[in-house]
């Protein structure tokens, strides 16, 4: 049998990395077709020694046969492999909390901090110089492998990667397919039988056609009928601001609210759980301090938050995260990510479509420069991957949002390139959420000076 190696690399996390070998364990062509290999690697070693005896119980009561094994060493895990999965973040929320509150401070109306607005650049230089040590790594030991990333921001670090090395790199989102979700549930329709066509930017797409995969009807006019017929709060904070952009600009976004709305300007009228966002109290906590906690991560102002009774007792992330941890066969399931599936299509070279993946443009999306990193639907076979051109043009205010963007990652690559604090700040001014001059220039020496331990050099130039 062929051998084909994976390396997993930021094995301790736990969304990612578990479901990513749930699917390798539950393949069978990787496990009687192929001599499989698996090498886990992350810097922390108590996180990936539990990811560790986590899969080591899973394959063998699976019984697959699977060469199994962990390092710290990223040459060691990289060497010889045939396709490298990526999800990396250093202190995730402790950092993510300061990319969200600082820049608000500074008077950024940014509402997640994560993909866009001025938070999302200190993430994206955060997690750019670890992910070129990856693909530096990668062309010294497996220059011919896919490096198949899940780590944020995702457009702006694939874009990076493309440009700066010769790594073939594609990032995954199952963004859209949250999207499919919100549209079958309007439809009152299986998701099954929906067919569609969507893309844009990460985090930022539209469904430029939504159709009857069992009649081919176009199910836009339907859409609209049910869209309208809609209780207006229903599940106000995941989709109140997809149905007003629905409205704007004829087309339906994906995936919602908290990410659609990190790249417009007028976002928080549409988003109740804002304040919620790592809650804290001024009066009585000091954020980022030695000994103090870290505010817990809020994703929406959901029933499961705000319906708690006085005296429930709330479990820590910590707390979730162990249960995550512990073996269950009956729990493993497929994850739904792209990563296996990619995987098995270019190895046995077979070809399958899949619903978005992140790669230059290339013509794909019209109005949009080839070079800028973009996400839609993309067909995989022996050749690799390639994005399917979308046969409707995006609106044009739409086009121009995510021209914007596209500015603001090649403006964060200079900065990164050049070590460069004005760069950033052009970055910075030139988006929707940006503070005023005054107050960018302040903002990016605070943020500068807490995250500088793990931050790329950058000087005022």
């Amino acid at each position: 049998m062929k051998k084909v190696k994976v390396a997993l690399v930021g094995a301790g996390s736990i969304s990612f990395a578990l479901g990513s070998l749930q699917d390798l364990v539950l393949s069978e062509r990787l496990k009687n077709e192929v001599d499989l290999e698996i090498a886990l690697m992350d810097i922390v070693d108590e996180n990936l020694t539990k990811t560790y005896a986590y899969s080591k119980e899973m394959f063998t009561e699976f019984s697959h046969p699977a060469n199994l094994w962990k390092t710290t060493n990223l040459e060691e895990a990289l060497t010889g492999a045939d396709f490298v999965i990526s999800a990396i973040e250093v202190n995730r929320y402790f950092y993510w909390s300061q990319d969200f509150h600082i820049p608000r401070r500074y008077g950024s109306k940014q509402i997640f901090g994560e993909n866009g607005g001025p938070g999302s650049m200190f993430h994206t230089l955060r997690n750019l110089g670890p992910m070129i040590h990856i693909a530096r790594t990668m062309e010294k030991v497996c220059p011919d492998a896919w490096l198949l990333n899940y780590t944020n921001p995702e457009a702006k670090l694939v874009e990076a990667i493309s440009k700066l090395t010769s790594i073939k790199i594609v990032g995954l989102c199952h963004g859209l397919d949250m999207g499919v979700d919100q549209i079958s549930k309007f439809l009152e329709m299986d998701r099954n039988d929906l067919g569609f066509e969507g893309g844009g930017l990460n985090h930022f797409g539209f469904f430029t056609k939504i159709w009857d995969k069992n009649t081919g009807e176009d199910l836009y006019p339907l859409f609209h009928e049910k869209e309208t017929e809609a209780n207006r709060l229903a599940q106000f904070d995941h989709i109140s601001l997809s149905r007003t952009m629905y409205h704007i600009y004829g087309l339906y976004p994906y995936p919602g609210t908290n990410h659609i709305g990190e790249y417009v300007s007028f976002a928080g009228d549409f988003y109740a759980g804002l304040p919620l966002q790592f809650h804290y109290d001024p009066v009585r906590e000091r954020l980022w301090e030695k000994d103090s906690r870290t505010p817990e991560f809020v994703y929406c102002a959901h029933g499961g938050i705000l319906d708690k009774g006085l005296f429930d007792e709330n479990m820590t992330y910590e707390e979730w995260a162990e249960t995550m941890f512990v073996f269950k066969k009956e729990n493993v399931h497929k994850s739904g990510e792209y990563a296996i599936p990619i995987i098995e299509a270019i190895f046995f070279d077979d070809e399958i479509e899949i619903n978005s993946a992140n790669l230059q443009n290339n013509g794909a999306i019209k109005g949009l420069p080839d070079d800028m990193v973009v996400e839609t639907q993309a067909v995989v076979n022996g050749d690799g991957i390639q994005l399917k051109p979308m046969t409707v043009e995006l609106p044009t205010a739409i086009i121009g949002t995510i021209h914007i963007q596209g500015m603001i990652h090649r403006l964060l690559i200079e900065a990164y390139v050049e070590n460069s604090k004005t760069k950033l700040l052009q970055a910075i001014l030139l988006d929707p959420q940006a503070p005023s001059y005054y107050q960018a220039c302040a903002m990016i020496d605070e943020m500068y000076e807490r995250q500088k331990e793990i931050l790329p050099l950058l000087e005022w130039k």
